[in-house]
C-alpha cells in the first residue's frame, strides 16, 4: 500500500494487496456484533419498547368495548362504556374509537348489522389510522431497524444477509397514498369531535358552551395528528410533485406555496409521528381513567359548562 512515506505492510488477515488493488475490511458475523464502541443499541431497543407498547395498549382497548370471550369483563358487557366521556351533556369522545360506529345505532351504525354488535367499535374503523402509520415511510424505517433488523445500524451484523426489498406482503406499503386520503377525511371528523367536547347542555335544552380538560386533549390530538398528516411525504409529493417550475402560473405558485408549507411539517416528520401517535394514547387512557369505575377520575371543567 503506497502512501507519501513509502510502502504501509499489509495487516494480516485483512485481505488488502501492496497496490491497493482491494482490501477486505474485518467485520464481525452475528446477531448485533460489531467493532462499533458507541451505544447504538440504545435507538433501536427504545424505538422496539415504545412502538411495542403503543401496538399492545391500542390492541387491548380497542377490543376492550368488545362483547366475546375475555373482553365481556369490561366496557359495554360490563354495564359502562369506556370510549366517551358524558358530562354535563358533553361528548369527549376518544380519538381510538372515532368515528364511534356501533351496529345499528346512529350514522355510520345505521349500515351495520346488528350481528356484528359483538364487536368493539373501534374494530370497524382502526384499520385506517394504523394503515396509515404502518405504511408511513418513518415508521416503516423505525419498526424495520427495531423488529425485523433491516438494518439494526450501520456496521452492525444482522441475523441474516439476504434483503428482498419489499416484496411479498410488503407490498402493501405502496398502498401509503391512499391510507393518506382516509387520514385527511379523518382531521375534519376529529375537528368534529372537539366541537361537541366543548358543548354542553341539559334535558331542559339548556345550552352553553366551556372547555374542560378532555376537550383540550382532543385539541392538542387534532393539532398533532394534523401536523403528521400534512407533514406525510406523500401529501408533500401530491400537492407539489410533478411540477417542472414553479412561477409562470398561479397554478405552479400555488403548488409551490403548499409543497413549502408541507415540507415546513415534513422537517421534523419524526416528531410529529412520534409525539401524535403518543398523545392519541394519552386521550384516550384519560378518558378511559374518566369513565371506569376502577379509576374513579372525573373530566375537569376549565371555564363554561353548565
Amino acid at each position: 500500500m503506497q502512501s507519501l512515506m513509502g510502502v504501509w505492510p499489509c495487516p494480516k488477515g485483512t485481505g488488502c494487496t501492496q497496490l491497493g488493488q482491494s482490501m477486505k475490511l474485518p467485520m464481525k458475523r452475528g446477531f448485533g456484533k460489531t467493532d462499533r464502541t458507541d451505544d447504538w443499541w440504545k435507538g433501536p431497543t427504545a424505538m422496539a419498547a415504545y412502538l411495542g407498547f403503543m401496538v399492545a395498549y391500542s390492541a387491548w382497548r380497542g377490543m376492550m368495548e368488545a362483547d366475546f370471550w375475555i373482553f365481556e369483563e369490561f366496557g359495554r358487557s360490563a354495564g359502562h362504556q369506556t370510549m366517551s366521556i358524558e358530562s354535563e351533556g358533553s361528548h369527549v369522545l376518544s380519538p381510538l374509537f372515532s368515528p364511534l360506529v356501533i351496529p345499528g345505532g346512529d350514522g355510520l351504525g345505521s349500515m351495520v348489522p346488528l350481528e356484528l354488535a359483538w364487536m368493539s367499535p373501534a374494530m370497524f374503523i382502526l384499520i385506517f389510522p394504523i394503515g396509515f402509520r404502518a405504511t408511513c415511510y418513518y415508521y416503516r424505517k423505525a419498526y424495520y431497524r427495531a423488529f425485523m433488523q433491516q438494518p439494526t445500524g450501520c456496521a452492525v451484523s444482522k441475523p441474516w444477509n439476504e434483503y428482498s426489498g419489499e416484496t411479498g406482503l410488503l407490498l402493501v406499503q405502496n398502498l401509503h397514498r391512499y391510507f393518506m386520503y382516509v387520514a385527511l377525511i379523518y382531521l375534519p371528523i376529529l375537528s368534529y369531535d372537539v366541537w361537541l367536547s366543548v358543548n354542553f347542555h341539559d334535558t331542559a335544552n339548556v345550552h352553553s358552551y366551556g372547555v374542560s380538560i378532555g376537550s383540550l386533549m382532543l385539541l392538542v390530538n387534532l393539532i398533532l395528528l394534523t401536523g403528521y398528516t400534512f407533514g406525510c411525504h406523500a401529501f408533500r409529493h401530491v400537492v407539489g410533485g410533478g411540477a417542472n417550475e414553479w412561477t409562470t402560473n398561479p397554478m405552479s405558485r400555488l403548488k409551490y406555496r403548499m409543497w413549502r408549507f408541507s415540507t415546513s411539517f415534513n422537517e421534523n416528520h419524526r416528531d410529529w409521528a412520534l409525539y401524535s401517535l403518543f398523545w392519541v394514547m394519552l386521550a384516550d387512557f384519560y378518558i378511559y381513567a374518566c369513565t371506569d369505575p376502577m379509576f374513579g377520575f372525573t373530566d375537569f371543567i376549565l371555564w363554561g359548562g353548565l
